[in-house]
């Protein structure tokens, strides 16, 4: 298993770094990286609810992308192409590639933390003028983000694919 997880974190690596040289991803490392999330899932999880948490996770997603369709629809008052003018498509094949590896609530957490983080990393490096171009690189550093949540998960014993964690803390707040 650790093996799996070290080669995950050369694919996000990887995506990384194309992402911010090139601003595009070659899709087989998303292929890989959706085989390799696959496979950690499968082991560590029972099948059933490895597929439900698939429906949901994907069902999110979609949720996303007809939001961004929308917002798109009403800022510009013309149907665009979210994957030409807002979302790239390796973004959205990122987010396919990470589906099998987290439960629901983890999911959309993820998703959140990641979107803030890779906003605020963005704003630094480009003030700083590190980062020239005007594409946020999400892709990248979205797997940034789950490359120090893989390597949390050896110090800090959390896992990412059951929502009791998030929910007992929830309730415990109420």
């Amino acid at each position: 298993m650790l093996y799996i997880k070290i080669v995950l974190l050369i694919v996000l690596l990887i995506i990384l770094y194309q992402d911010f040289r090139f601003q595009a991803v070659s899709w087989i490392f998303f292929l890989i990286g959706f085989v390799l999330t696959m496979w950690i899932s499968v082991k560590v999880d029972y099948l059933p609810d490895i597929f439900l948490n698939v429906v949901i996770n994907t069902l999110f997603v979609l949720f996303q992308l007809c939001i961004i369709y929308l917002f798109t629809w009403i800022k510009y008052k013309q149907r665009k192409n979210i994957f030409k003018s807002v979302f790239g498509f390796g973004d959205l094949l990122f987010l396919i590639m990470i589906i099998p590896l987290f439960s629901p609530l983890n999911f959309i957490v993820f998703f959140i933390a990641s979107i803030i983080f890779s906003l605020l990393v963005y704003s630094i490096i480009n003030w700083l003028r590190i980062y020239k171009k005007q594409r946020v690189p999400l892709a990248g550093l979205q797997s940034l983000f789950l490359l120090v949540v893989i390597i949390s998960q050896i110090f800090i014993k959390f896992s990412l694919y059951n929502d009791y964690i998030i929910l007992e803390h929830i309730i415990r707040k109420l």
